[in-house]
């Protein structure tokens, strides 16, 4: 197995960027969204939507902003590594809770997986969902 060499000071930029992204869709204050992400990047949502570039994420996010109010979008631990061109890459374990325009709550927890480019934007994010509640059917066995 390959070892990563770090970064300190750049791995925390990194993360300070993924968090800011998270928080930005609880203050629904987007205006740093270009800093973070390439012009070129490609969102794949857990979903199954796809968006293959910064203008489309744009237009997805006033979308969902007029369909949903997100209340938290919490981090739990990151994971660095290298992508698959060998730039960095980081691996986000999160919890996500929104209330849809209907009053439908929607809670679960998530893994993303990011990639950066050489100039420190995010290049590609492909979004992982699990269920929120779990439950344990064999415990005490």
């Amino acid at each position: 197995m390959a070892t990563v060499t770090l970064s300190i000071p750049r791995a925390r930029r990194r993360e300070r960027a993924i968090s800011e992204y998270f928080n930005m869709w609880v203050t629904r204050d987007f205006d740093k969204l270009d800093a973070i992400f390439a012009p070129d990047c490609v969102y794949e949502e857990c979903n199954g939507h796809i968006y293959e570039n910064r203008n489309q994420m744009h237009h997805w996010i006033e979308d969902a902003l007029d369909d949903q109010v997100v209340s938290t979008w919490r981090i739990a631990n990151f994971t660095h590594a290298r992508g698959r061109e060998g730039q960095p890459s980081i691996t986000v374990f999160w919890m996500f809770a929104a209330k849809n325009r209907d009053g439908k709550e929607d809670a679960f927890d998530g893994v993303s997986v990011i990639e950066f480019n050489r100039q420190n934007k995010v290049k590609r994010v492909r979004e992982y969902r699990a269920k929120h509640r779990r439950d344990y059917p064999y415990k005490g066995e």
